[in-house]
């Protein structure tokens, strides 16, 4: 059910009280005329009012003030809501598909689960900022009610945000693919783990802004202002870098994985191939050999790729859960944050790889005996010499023999029974 509410302060604390239905619709209709400055008219003032589950689509709101308003799963679709004070306002779970927001104040506004699918985000201002009240003579922050929300993330494709100021603005796993940011200023803010795919980006501030995780791809980058951005682990392809401005850049972790539907239709070819091939003893299709290439990201929980080929390879954040990976070759691949959780690497390759929170939590390390075709037998130990570690968590693992280099290396979690193996010599191979 609908619910509508306006905040007031009392000497105590502030308390929602009911607002009836037919004052809301007064105000709608007296703020409209004001804006069509007709007789009877009146700046519609909704600030810590609170109105939930209300369905509002087209609603004109055009200049309102509407500081610390609540809107929880409204539906604004098509709204417009352009030169709203929406400072500290909280937008949960609230739809302004196609709504027109130019030149909004959002500074402060919580916006989870908010869908801005294409709407006109022009010049809006989405910078930090925090609401405070007056309760009783003393400054509090204002109260912001909690409320499920059918998506967790902020939605912003194909949105219009051009010349926005999204300065120090903390936008974490919102969706912004396809999304018009040319000009707008991102300097600051944070956009660990979203989506800005496709995004128009020219002109952009970008300095100093956390882009961890994100997905950049094929994103139009040309004059944007890159300096000290943060692009580890963030998705780089298709994006000509080259066309930005930087003095400062570190490219060093970012990944640039196709994320095509032509690239996943590949990829998924060559591992059924690899899968007849092992199940066929080398008889029918063929031995995957992914060596050099990025496939950060990728998933290949359950699937099997023993003695495949990952040599030189990028798998950062790569899951290989439950994979089968006995005799896989990962030499000098680099595997930060590659989860390996029960999988199965029985006599694997990992000479000289990065496994930097890498997670091998659970899996089957022991040594493999492979029957060669003269009827003799060869046992392979894990073989880790010249690894790179930190954080790798080799909690719960099997594991009887290892290759390695002498000592115990620091940046591991594990149990002493498998640290003590660091220390034993190992042979090469038995017959």
């Amino acid at each position: 059910m609908s619910r509508a509410y306006a905040t007031e302060a009392t000497s105590q604390k502030m308390e929602p009280i009911a607002m009836d239905i037919d004052v809301l619709r007064a105000a709608l209709l007296a703020h409209r005329r004001w804006l069509r400055q007709e007789r009877g008219g009146k700046r519609g003032d909704f600030s810590l009012v609170v109105l939930e589950r209300f369905g509002l689509p087209g609603v004109v709101l055009s200049r309102a003030k509407a500081t610390g308003v609540q809107f929880l799963n409204c539906d604004l679709t098509g709204a417009k809501v352009d030169e709203v004070d929406f400072f500290g306002a909280n937008l949960a779970g609230s739809i302004l598909v196609r709504a027109d927001c130019r030149g909004s104040d959002f500074r402060g506004a919580y916006l989870q689960g908010t869908d801005f699918s294409e709407a006109i985000l022009t010049g809006a201002d989405f910078r930090d900022g925090s609401l405070m009240v007056n309760v009783g003579g003393d400054t509090k922050p204002a109260e912001r009610n909690l409320v499920e929300t059918a998506q967790s993330i902020t939605g912003m494709n194909r949105a219009n945000l051009e010349g926005a100021k999204l300065h120090a603005a903390v936008v974490r796993k919102a969706d912004l693919s396809g999304a018009i940011l040319r000009n707008a200023d991102l300097s600051q803010a944070d956009f660990s783990g979203s989506s800005l795919k496709d995004t128009d980006l020219r002109g952009a501030n970008l300095k100093g802004c956390n882009l961890t995780g994100a997905m950049l791809n094929r994103a139009a980058i040309e004059g944007a202002k890159l300096d000290g951005a943060i692009l580890k682990d963030a998705n780089i392809f298709g994006v000509e870098i080259e066309r930005a401005n930087y003095s400062e850049l570190d490219l060093s972790e970012a990944i640039a994985v196709d994320d095509s539907n032509e690239a996943a239709t590949r990829i998924a070819d060559l591992v059924t191939a690899h899968e007849l091939w092992v199940e066929s003893s080398g008889a029918a299709g063929a031995r995957a050999d992914f060596s050099g290439l990025d496939l950060s990201g990728v998933d290949f929980t359950r699937r099997n790729l023993s003695a495949a080929l990952f040599v030189r390879t990028r798998l950062r954040g790569t899951k290989f859960v439950h994979a089968i990976l006995d005799l896989t070759d990962f030499t000098k691949s680099d595997l930060t944050g590659a989860d390996f959780a029960k999988s199965d690497l029985r006599g694997a390759n990992l000479t000289g790889a990065i496994l930097h929170r890498t997670k091998f939590s659970g899996a089957d390390l022991k040594v493999q005996t492979a029957h060669l075709p003269n009827g003799m037998t060869r046992e392979f130990a894990v073989q880790l010499t010249g690894c790179r570690f930190g954080e790798t968590d080799f909690s719960g693992v099997s594991c009887d023999r290892l290759k390695t280099d002498p000592g115990i290396p620091a940046g591991i979690v594990a149990d002493d029974a498998f640290r003590a193996l660091f220390k034993r010599p190992v042979a090469t191979a038995t017959a």
